[in-house]
């Protein structure tokens, strides 16, 4: 059973207020299961209204267009990442299983001129925006674990999402300090999607370790 409370704690501890303000996790009909907060839930259901639309949009078109190239490999295919960008932000969507959606709403500069751009991406596609070859190790890359608000003992119960791998504030500090201005230089889009790619990567790996899969009836209200 998915942990709506643990999951929202996790996405609360790794939101920044200016890159990535807001995390949420959906089903790609447009449900919305956990989210950080504070929030605002109508523009919350707006978002995963406009994610739902766009991911199906995009996912009936990369199997229609599979079919006509190769009709075996149709059922394969399958909607990986989806990035919006806007003038006043970016959306940028990542499966982390079929029946679950991790979406992270970004900040951009203020006056960014910024046409609607959906930016598609399935396994193996060159990933959007490009890899720089000099950007690993900065707090981006990284998860940080959600702040107990139950037990001092809770983060230590082997089913809470949280794991060994999460680094410790000092060093996510440290790393902070020392990769600022290169996260500067590379743009927000991208420091965005570092951050998706490290939430997906975490969150999938502790799910597999719980045996956890989305069922595709979801009742959540």
């Amino acid at each position: 059973m998915l942990n709506v409370k643990k999951l929202s704690d996790l996405l609360a501890s790794n939101v920044d207020p200016n890159l990535y303000p807001r995390m949420f996790v959906m089903s790609p009909n447009g449900t919305l299961l956990a989210y950080s907060r504070p929030a605002n839930i109508k523009e919350l259901r707006d978002q995963a209204a406009l994610v739902s639309m766009a991911w199906k949009e995009h996912e009936n078109s990369i199997k229609s267009e599979s079919e006509n190239h190769d009709p075996s490999a149709a059922s394969r295919a399958s909607l990986e990442t989806l990035t919006i960008e806007f003038d006043n932000g970016n959306l940028i969507v990542r499966a982390i299983q079929p029946k679950l959606l991790l979406v992270l709403v970004g900040g951009v500069p203020p006056g960014r001129k910024q046409s609607f751009k959906v930016t598609p991406e399935v396994h193996g596609s060159p990933r959007y925006p490009p890899e720089a070859s000099d950007s690993s190790g900065n707090r981006h890359d990284r998860v940080a674990p959600p702040v107990s608000t139950d037990s001092p003992n809770s983060s230590q119960d082997p089913t809470s999402i949280g794991s060994p791998d999460a680094p410790s504030s000092v060093s996510v500090a440290e790393s902070h300090m020392s990769r600022r201005e290169k996260d500067t230089k590379l743009g927000p889009l991208f420091i965005q999607r570092k951050k998706v790619d490290a939430m997906t990567n975490f969150i999938r790996q502790d799910f597999d370790r719980r045996g956890f899969v989305m069922p595709d009836d979801v009742g959540f209200p």
